[in-house]
């Protein structure tokens, strides 16, 4: 038995990512899938709370979905991928990562990984002049690529080719012994606005799912669930941000004395969309920006990067259930499926702050964390 892994938002679950799960279990193979919470790492909550994502994925064809804790699912690109392979190599039992990519293979993601996480100092040389140039950071590191490895950099002009760019990165840094593996992302880019015949992006989805229109024909489950959207935390991150200090806003992750400045500026907004609007520059992603915000609502202060200190089951198929056994005796972590087995640990904690939050903004009473079994059974109920 091949145990093959992915890393996943599935905001919502799609055709698309049932693709990728069917040709994960061919030949024997296994799906697992470390999935994040209820934040996802463009900065905002997720459509449905994290232990639906984690059933529906299961009932659609995923053996075993794991946890990908806050601290990483709501964080920069590095730290995301850092912490799913991180928690993936812990679990003990992983031979293969796949990931979707818009390259399909794997020869030009390794060289430009290569060449990120050693900095040789040409890379960094052209770095330095094109960040004090002011362009944003992504072309600046993508221009400072190309003069070390010519075009092969222009892959750092494609969504899924710079994860997975961070899968590789996060591989190499700790050695791991797991096998990247890449596949062509099926028929439509990521974020992509166009459509195939039953097969759409998350983000198309969501902006459907916003407007009431049924998206049936591209998800394999029936949507029966109620979606949630970051606009119901507006009144929370307008709060917090009217009322923290520029002390405040550089104790959060991922921030710096210039976007502190222009988020405080933007406080008289009263909305996340407005806020942003108003905070925007061409430096600094969007989506830093949102993160940094949820990260403020959350209480989530910057600590560097963190090791993972568990793994956690949210549900788990028959073969899941194989799999976890599998896991004893072979994992570096404690593996676990109850939050009551956490209770004490920081990063835990920090989750269930979260969760906590998410459930306030849907009219749920706190405490889920620890009151969630992990199952796979039943039917596809709200």
């Amino acid at each position: 038995m091949t145990i093959r892994a992915t890393v996943a938002e599935f905001n919502p679950f799609h055709n698309g990512h049932k693709h990728l799960v069917d040709l994960m279990r061919k030949n024997g193979g296994t799906a697992v899938a470390i999935m994040s919470g209820n934040y996802v790492q463009r900065g905002g909550c997720s459509v449905y709370d994290k232990f639906t994502r984690a059933r529906v994925a299961v009932q659609c064809g995923v053996d075993l979905v794991l946890e990908l804790p806050l601290i990483y699912s709501l964080a920069s690109a590095e730290y995301f991928a850092r912490g799913a392979v991180d928690t993936l190599t812990a679990f003990g039992v992983i031979d293969e990562l796949w990931f979707g990519s818009e390259a399909g293979r794997l020869e030009g993601l390794d060289l430009i990984a290569d060449v990120l996480l050693e900095e040789p100092e040409e890379f960094k040389a052209a770095l330095d002049e094109n960040l004090r140039s002011g362009i944003g950071f992504a072309a600046a590191r993508k221009a400072a690529a190309e003069t070390v490895i010519g075009e092969t950099a222009g892959l750092l002009d494609e969504p899924n080719n710079i994860l997975g760019i961070e899968y590789l990165k996060a591989v190499k840094r700790s050695k791991s012994p797991i096998v990247p593996v890449t596949v062509p992302r099926a028929q439509v880019g990521h974020d992509s606005d166009e459509r195939g015949e039953s097969v759409a992006s998350a983000k198309s989805l969501r902006e459907s799912m916003k407007t009431g229109e049924s998206i049936e024909s591209y998800v394999p489950y029936p949507t029966v669930f109620e979606p949630v959207f970051s606009n119901r935390f507006d009144q929370l991150i307008s709060y917090r941000l009217k009322i923290a200090d520029v002390d405040e806003l550089l104790s959060l992750p991922d921030c710096n004395e210039e976007i502190a400045a222009r988020l405080k500026r933007a406080s008289g907004e009263n909305t996340l969309k407005s806020i942003i609007a108003s905070a925007h520059t061409r430096a600094y992603a969007d989506s830093r920006l949102r993160r940094i915000l949820f990260n403020l609502v959350l209480g989530n202060r910057d600590q560097g990067y963190r090791t993972p200190t568990y793994v956690r089951a949210l549900a788990f198929s028959k073969k899941g259930a194989e799999i976890l056994r599998l896991s004893d005796g072979k994992a570096a972590l404690p593996v676990v499926s109850r939050g009551g087995a956490l209770k004490n640990d920081e990063i835990f904690l920090q989750e269930c702050k979260g969760t906590d939050v998410y459930n306030l903004v849907i009219g749920r009473l706190g405490g889920e964390e620890f009151m969630y079994v992990p199952t796979a059974a039943g039917k596809f109920e709200p």
